[in-house]
């Protein structure tokens, strides 16, 4: 869970706020527990807000123009663009695309395709996904997992970042995400006042 929230993100909401589309800044009433609104995300918009999660995946926490980055392990590297992460919606399901580059496949790109909740069939934040995704053999054999891994730390940093962007609740948490419901239309996202079970004290905007 990030423990600040992206400008963009704040930027998002705010203007969501501002068009009628979004109430107010959560209540600090609400109770653990309790719902907000659910704040919907035009597919549109989905590619260019992934692509600033995929940024915090990645580490930078702070304006950069780094477009990519190289993961070592022994004597392999693997250049990922962070800037160029994409991202394609239909109904339950997100195909998260990663260009990639070395020098045994060049410039390419892996999906990794997660079935989630949609409008009509809810899942909460539950998604699955393949073990191994689609890609050059060479890049997946050796990075799979990783890219795997990479790959739903963008989503759920994605809506992880704009549940805390919405508000707080009583004891001054940022909100988390309870549900997730993707169509072809956008990404949806129902924030909640997180349980005292979930440890929470140090997400604190």
């Amino acid at each position: 869970m990030a423990e600040t929230v992206a400008p963009e993100f704040a930027r998002f909401v705010e203007a969501e706020r501002r068009a009628s589309r979004l109430p107010a800044m959560a209540s600090r009433k609400m109770a653990e527990g309790d719902v907000f609104e659910p704040v919907f995300i035009e597919a549109g918009r989905s590619v260019e807000l992934l692509r600033v999660a995929s940024r915090r995946a990645a580490g930078f926490f702070r304006p950069t123009q780094r477009s990519e980055v190289v993961w070592v392990e022994g004597e392999n590297e693997l250049a990922v663009g962070i800037a160029g992460v994409d991202v394609k919606l239909a109904d339950g399901l997100i195909r998260v695309r990663i260009p990639v580059r070395c020098d045994q496949s060049g410039a390419a790109g892996v999906e990794v395709l997660f079935a989630t909740g949609s409008p009509s069939e809810p899942a909460g934040l539950y998604a699955a996904t393949a073990r191994r995704p689609n890609g050059p053999e060479v890049v997946v054999a050796a990075w799979g997992d990783a890219l795997v891994a990479f790959a739903w730390q963008c989503v759920l940093g994605l809506v992880t970042g704009i549940a805390a962007a919405t508000g707080k609740d009583a004891r001054g948490n940022l909100l988390v995400p309870v549900e997730l419901a993707v169509s072809a239309r956008g990404i949806q996202i129902l924030p909640m006042a997180r349980h005292r079970f979930s440890g929470s004290s140090t997400l604190k905007g």
